[in-house]
Order: C-alpha cells, then sequence, then structure tokens
C-alpha cells in the first residue's frame, strides 16, 4: 500500500468526509481521502473547520438510500447557509439516479459516481470554483495497492477489498448496476497491501468483495479466495484473516480445507443464504438450494470445531407465505447459525422483484422478521453460554461506552461493526491487544469475560472447549 502524502500545504482547502454504508463503501471513502490528502487537502474530523464536504452514499435499498438522502439535505442546508463552500456527493445513490440527485437538491456543488472516485479531487477543485460537475460513468472503478489510502477504522484492523462487482443477478438486487461485473484485484497487489497495513498496525485483515468466494475466476480463470488466504496467512505481523461474504454454492472442499489448516485464518464463515424455502430461492434467483446450504454446513461443522457461521435472511420477498416462513424457521433450526441479521424486503425499482405480484405487506414482513430474529437470538444465547468458563483469545477494540472498568474486546466470533462485543474487565488494557480472557456471562449477542493472561505477539484464537463511518 502506497503511503499517503504528507501534511497539507498551507491554505489548502479543509474536507470532512461522511462514509454511509457497508464496509466496501468504507474503503472507497479511505482511498478517496487518501487522494484528497495526496492533492495536498486537509481531512478534518470537525464538519464546522471543513470548506468541502464529501458525502459517500449508499444507495442499495430504500432505507439506506434515505439515510443518504438525509444526509445530502442537512449538508446541503449548511451550504445555503454558507457554513460550508461545497457540497461533493458521491458513491451508490449516485450511480443510481444521477443528474436527477442535483436536479432535485441544486444545493449539491458535484457527484462523482462509483466507476470515477479516482476524479473525487477533480470534483473538489471544480466545486470550489463554483463550477457545477455531473461526473457519472460505467461501474469501473478498482483501487489497486498503489492507490492512497487512509484508513479510517482503528489502528489494529482494516477492511481489505479483493474485489469489486458482482454476476450473481439475484432477483432483489442492484448490486450489479451499481457496481458492475465482476473485477478481481491480482494477488500479489492484495498481499503487499496486507504487507503495508502490517507495517501500520494492523493485526486483522478483513477480506471483503461482493462475493469474495468468486474471488479471481475472472484473472485466473477460476476462483482463487483459497490460493489468496493461504498468501495473505504468510504476511509477517497479521494475526487474524477474517473473510466476509462467502456464496454458500462456491464453497468448496478447498476452501473448507483452508480455513480448517490456516491458523491465521480465524474459523468464522459469513454465509448469505437468504432464506430457507426452496420455493423463495428460486423467486430469488438464488443458486444455492436449501438442502445444498445445509450440507454446506454440516460438512463445515464436521470439519471445523468451535466454527461459528453467519448468515443474512430475508422475509417478505414477493409470494412468500406462511409456509415459507416456517421453512425458513426450520432451516434456521437446523443450521442454527451463531451470528445473522434478518432484512425486509425493500422493491427496488430496476430489480426483477420490483414487478413480481403478490408483493407481501410491510407489516407482515415486520412481524415475520421478528419471529426470526426471535429464533436467532436463542441460538446466539445458547452458543455465548455454551461458551462461559471457556478461555478465548480477544482483541481489544478499546474503552468501554458501558462503564469506564471495562473495555470492548472481540473473539474470532464477532466481527467489527455486525456482530456483539466481548466486554473485558480490566481498562488497563490496550487498543489492539490480544488477550486470553475467560467468558464468564453471556448476553443474546455480548459476553462478560475476566482477564486470564497476555500471550506475546504472534499467537491466535485458542479455546478450551445513520452512521457517518469517517470523520477524519
Amino acid at each position: 500500500m502506497t503511503p499517503t502524502a504528507g501534511p497539507a500545504k498551507e491554505g489548502a482547502p479543509r474536507v470532512a468526509v461522511c462514509s454511509l454504508g457497508c464496509s466496501k463503501n468504507l474503503v472507497d471513502t479511505e482511498n478517496m481521502m487518501g487522494m484528497i490528502r495526496a492533492a495536498g487537502m486537509e481531512i478534518v474530523s470537525d464538519e464546522g473547520e471543513a470548506d468541502v464536504v464529501l458525502v459517500n452514499t449508499c444507495g442499495f435499498i430504500a432505507d439506506a438510500a434515505q439515510e443518504s438522502v438525509d444526509s445530502i439535505i442537512e449538508y446541503a442546508h449548511r451550504r445555503s447557509r454558507g457554513e460550508i463552500r461545497a457540497l461533493v456527493v458521491t458513491g451508490c445513490l449516485v450511480q443510481r439516479y444521477g443528474r436527477a440527485l442535483t436536479e432535485e437538491m441544486p444545493e449539491v456543488d458535484a457527484i462523482v459516481g462509483t466507476g470515477e472516485y479516482g476524479r473525487c479531487v477533480e470534483a473538489i477543485q471544480g466545486a470550489l470554483r463554483g463550477e457545477k460537475l455531473t461526473i457519472v460513468g460505467k461501474a469501473g472503478y478498482l483501487a489497486s495497492d498503489g492507490s492512497p489510502r487512509v484508513v479510517s477504522t482503528p489502528q489494529h484492523y482494516a477492511y481489505i477489498k479483493i474485489g469489486e462487482g458482482c454476476a450473481n443477478r439475484c432477483a432483489y438486487c442492484l448490486i450489479p448496476s451499481l457496481r458492475g461485473p465482476v473485477r478481481s484485484r491480482p494477488l500479489e497487489s492484495i498481499v503487499r497491501e496486507a504487507q503495508g497495513l502490517a507495517a501500520q498496525g494492523v493485526r486483522e485483515a478483513i477480506l471483503v468483495a461482493q462475493d469474495t468466494t468468486r474471488y479471481g475466476q475472472d484473472i485466473y480463470g477460476g476462483p482463487s479466495l483459497p490460493a489468496l488466504l493461504r498468501a495473505v496467512a504468510r504476511v509477517d505481523g497479521i494475526e487474524w484473516i477474517r473473510v466476509m461474504y462467502a456464496y454458500p454454492s462456491r464453497i468448496d472442499e478447498e476452501l473448507i480445507s483452508v480455513f480448517e489448516e490456516e491458523r491465521k485464518v480465524v474459523k468464522y464463515m459469513d454465509i448469505p443464504m437468504q432464506h430457507g424455502s426452496d420455493r423463495v430461492l428460486t423467486a430469488m434467483n438464488r443458486s444455492s438450494s436449501r438442502e445444498q446450504m445445509m450440507q454446506t454446513v454440516r460438512e463445515i461443522r464436521a470439519r471445523i470445531p468451535r466454527v461459528v457461521i453467519r448468515t443474512s435472511l430475508i422475509v417478505g420477498f414477493p409470494g412468500e407465505t406462511e409456509a415459507d416462513v416456517d421453512d425458513l424457521l426450520d432451516f434456521v433450526d437446523t443450521v442454527r447459525p451463531e451470528r445473522a441479521g434478518v432484512f425486509e424486503f425493500s422493491a427496488e425499482e430496476g430489480t426483477p422483484a420490483f414487478d413480481m405480484r403478490d408483493q407481501v405487506p410491510s407489516s407482515i414482513a415486520k412481524e415475520r422478521r421478528g419471529r426470526v430474529m426471535e429464533a436467532l437470538a436463542a441460538i446466539s444465547l445458547g452458543f455465548g453460554r455454551s461458551r462461559v468458563g471457556t478461555v478465548v483469545r480477544v482483541i481489544v477494540d478499546g474503552p468501554s461506552a458501558e462503564s469506564d472498568l471495562l473495555v470492548d474486546a472481540r473473539s474470532y466470533a464477532e466481527a467489527p461493526e455486525v456482530d456483539g462485543t466481548v466486554f473485558v474487565g480490566d481498562a488497563t488494557l490496550r487498543q489492539g491487544e490480544f488477550v486470553d480472557v475467560r467468558i464468564t456471562d453471556a448476553r443474546d449477542y455480548d459476553a462478560a469475560a475476566e482477564v486470564v493472561s497476555r500471550p506475546p505477539a504472534g499467537n491466535v484464537e485458542k479455546s478450551s472447549g445513520h452512521q457517518c463511518r469517517a470523520h477524519i
């Protein structure tokens, strides 16, 4: 990873950045911040000091799009009052709606689509000159290890985007139109970025893409995630490697073997399964059947003791019946994912599902989500209670908002942002420190623990049994 430029030039524009949406979007934001800083501008965390605000938006589903719009309106008011000189909007919402955004919100000075992130500095400079810029093209951008980047997560972990785009064509999803076709980064580029991050103090590398299991198919002729994981596992300084968004039909023997054999690859598999009814899965245009997914999970659990399965599920898809929900609940009870998120179907214009018959009323979808979440919470609590008394390795995320006497930490079983927390009763622990703790109590998603020992760096997990992500 190329180091970013040094201090900003005297009198240079000051830019505040608001990043919305997922971790993949956050990496794009960090790349843009790197470009902004490399151009000699100053990144500021206090919006009151900013000349320019850049909002990197999410437009994946209606709720995310509305959060993005609300954020833009908030900054547009500040722009109209003269509190900032320019407002630049980038990302998925721009790619989705294009020039309509500036027509509806004239306070926006420039918009930059997902394929044009490399022109963010041009957009800022033009906006400061009073120009109105629309920079939206095909979704083809992909950063490399040579791209400047300002990492905004805590120093000890960082996301590494290994590819971009999606080819799955799920009936409910806009990602292919917002992000384009699958584009993988060369393995060597990813390894160099991991090395650069490790040199900066990163200990947990979290590999992300729209579909990590499709990594390498476009440039190496076949899925190459196993080879990538083995290569990143050789990087000195990286102690944990976490993989997100593994498509269930592409989890094969070779990938499971890597999780089984590589000690740095944490025993945590994020597998978006989406539903447990074959009828609904077919309507969603998912390539996995209920039985295929259950068989995959059975094999994973047989091969990898104490593995944690995370999944995401959708309720309220058009045509979903109570019998389908019963199938989903039975599926959940069989697969028993320790971690999960459940989403109500969002009808997005431009997707096949938008025009499907038998749309499920939102009130019914909400009720179904509640039932599924209740079942998943009980599974998560059972998993937590099974850990009480065991010793696990955790990484310290920092002081806890729960109490001055605690720190927030995570074991292999908790990914940042999306899962729970291990609260450790020792406020002297340092951010980024690995510690062996004994689990003493469990809630639905969180756990409490006490310190057993502070092991040397280099050892990994063992077990005895609207948010603006970055105002930098």
